[in-house]
């Protein structure tokens, strides 16, 4: 019988350990999980959920983010089991498929190695030193889109954009959720308010969505690529994005160019060559042939302004997306501070960005990709346009290239 004293003090000293010190998602779930336990209580995805984002967490869109999160946990526990704390007197599991947390007591605790195991380590890894120097050399650079982020002692985060949308009647006479390209901030819902007060007075501000389709194909990618290198990352809305987070953590951003983009903003000050600028207030249509040659009506956001140094050209390109069928999608990987690392996804409406991902979590694109084009190089910006937006039909060709050299 494991005593509710012993059990804090498990969690206490997992709070304490190396493996989470730095971990502050983990940490507030870990100990909401253990507490939970030791008091019985039934979990579920919903009660985790106001636990980690408070009035924020909309439960019909943020399961995912919650059992990703869970998942993260689960590998983070088994790393430290096996490792740091392979001695303790007392182990925790969460089991698949489920929240609640179990303990189990070791009967004879074992040091991780004994001395003829040591010695054994030692000659083996002596040996395959030796032999395996040549494999270690080719592998070395076997993912050279993410091996910064592995590499580095930083944490990394995905940034989802949010999409912030207001509440009031619908068509047909009910209470509904609404989203407007020009409605991105409480301050603009009120700046309408204003304008039109008699068609805005039975609508208010709505909470900012992140979690779609889209992104959790995205998310689903990023994990199972992460997980093969034993690598795990958190997820934050980019609305909650503080400037100081850029500067000590490992950065990914899958979203839009439009609004106010701290992201933009970071591409622009790091990139040698490449430009975005803003065209005119989103929303502004303009008819411009496309990617099938043929005139359409389409958002204009934004454009690159793009210096081409060994052809003496300036290029400006401007961003086209029709909403349903093709879309441009900006990746941009770029050092940060204090050795930090940050690969963007720039896309207006997400399937251009789901594609990208999938492209750049896949062995033989980026094998591909790296021998014509990276070299190994540790920063990069590539311009594709995707097409189909269906993700099995989904076409994705390269536009531009440029190493930021």
């Amino acid at each position: 019988m494991i005593s509710t004293e012993e059990k804090l003090q498990v969690l206490k000293t997992l709070l304490n350990s190396k493996a989470f010190s730095k971990s502050t998602t983990s940490n507030i779930l870990l100990k909401y999980l253990i507490e939970s336990s030791i008091e019985k209580k039934d979990l579920n995805a919903t009660d985790i959920g106001f636990e980690l984002f408070g009035s924020k967490y909309v439960p019909e869109k943020s399961e995912a983010t919650v059992r990703v999160n869970v998942y993260h946990l689960r590998s983070k526990l088994k790393k430290y089991f096996s490792e740091d704390g392979i001695n303790d007197p007392i182990s925790i599991k969460i089991k698949t498929g489920q929240y609640g947390v179990s303990f189990y007591r070791k009967e004879k605790p074992k040091p991780k190695y004994s001395i003829k195991q040591k010695a054994l380590v030692a000659i083996t890894s002596f040996t395959l030193l030796i032999i395996g120097s040549y494999f270690f050399i080719k592998l070395s650079y076997k993912d050279p889109v993410w091996n910064d982020f592995f590499k580095n002692d930083k944490e990394t985060t995905l940034y989802l954009y949010d999409i912030f949308g207001y509440y009031g009647p619908t068509l047909f006479n009910k209470m509904g959720w609404h989203r407007d390209y020009e409605i991105n901030t409480p301050e603009d819902f009120y700046n309408e308010v204003e304008k039109h007060p008699d068609l805005m007075k039975n609508y208010s501000p709505g909470r900012n969505i992140y979690v779609n389709f889209l992104s959790a194909l995205s998310v689903n990618d990023l994990s199972k690529h992460f997980f093969k290198y034993k690598k795990e990352f958190n997820i934050h809305k980019f609305h909650d994005l503080s400037l100081l987070q850029l500067k000590e953590q490992n950065s990914i951003y899958l979203g839009p160019l439009r609004g106010d983009n701290a992201f933009v903003d970071f591409l622009n000050l790091k990139s040698k060559h490449i430009k975005m600028v803003k065209l005119k207030p989103s929303g502004t249509s303009k008819n411009i042939e496309n990617f099938d040659g043929q005139n359409t009506s389409y958002n204009e956001d934004r454009s690159i302004e793009y210096k081409d140094i060994e052809k003496g050209i300036d290029t400006i390109i401007t961003l086209q997306s029709n909403g349903s069928r093709y879309e441009h999608v900006l990746v941009a990987k770029l050092k940060g501070d204090n050795n930090t690392t940050n690969l963007f996804f720039f896309s207006n409406h997400g399937f251009g960005g789901t594609a990208a991902i999938d492209f750049f979590t896949n062995t033989n694109s980026i094998t591909n990709f790296n021998n014509k084009y990276l070299k190994n190089n540790d920063e990069f910006i590539v311009l594709f346009h995707v097409n189909g937006k269906e993700r099995t039909s989904m076409s994705i060709k390269q536009v531009l290239f440029d190493n930021n050299k």
